[in-house]
């Protein structure tokens, strides 16, 4: 359940990332509205424009790369490239992302099972700290009144 629950809001990072390059939205996801002393400074946001100038002896992307996991939610990645290889260098900064799914995960019993007896285990640990630190709160009581 936490890795599922890691997926989405890792999902949601990726989704609200890309809306900040939109100025019409405010800093909360999906409400529109005015940008007032929202964005003190432009900087960030031009610098995640791309500028065509940069970008003119930048003339092709390479193949997209394979998506960073085999089942479930992934990313994959390519980068611009120059048929000149002097700018190659300078082109591979500029790069771009993308959301993959190959298929869904075979449902893991085992790893589920481990998930359960570890929370077991924590919590009886916890509750023999608790019953410990009851049992020296008594004992300590009982030294000072002694």
């Amino acid at each position: 359940m936490f890795i599922t629950i890691s997926r989405y809001l890792f999902l949601l990072f990726l989704i609200k990332s890309c809306l900040n390059i939109f100025p019409q939205y405010n800093d909360t996801f999906l409400e529109s509205g005015p940008q007032q002393n929202k964005i003190r400074n432009n900087q960030t946001l031009n610098r995640r424009i791309l500028n065509e100038n940069e970008l003119r002896n930048c003339d092709k992307w390479t193949e997209w790369s394979q998506c960073s996991k085999t089942c479930d939610i992934g990313i994959k990645i390519r980068a611009r490239v120059s048929s000149n290889p002097i700018h190659s260098l300078f082109c591979s900064k500029f790069t771009e992302t993308s959301v993959c799914f190959i298929q869904e995960c075979p449902d893991n019993s085992e790893g589920r099972s481990r998930d359960e007896k570890e929370k077991i285990k924590n919590k009886k640990n916890r509750m023999l700290k608790n019953y410990i630190n009851k049992f020296l709160f008594i004992l300590e009581i009982q030294i000072k009144t002694n």
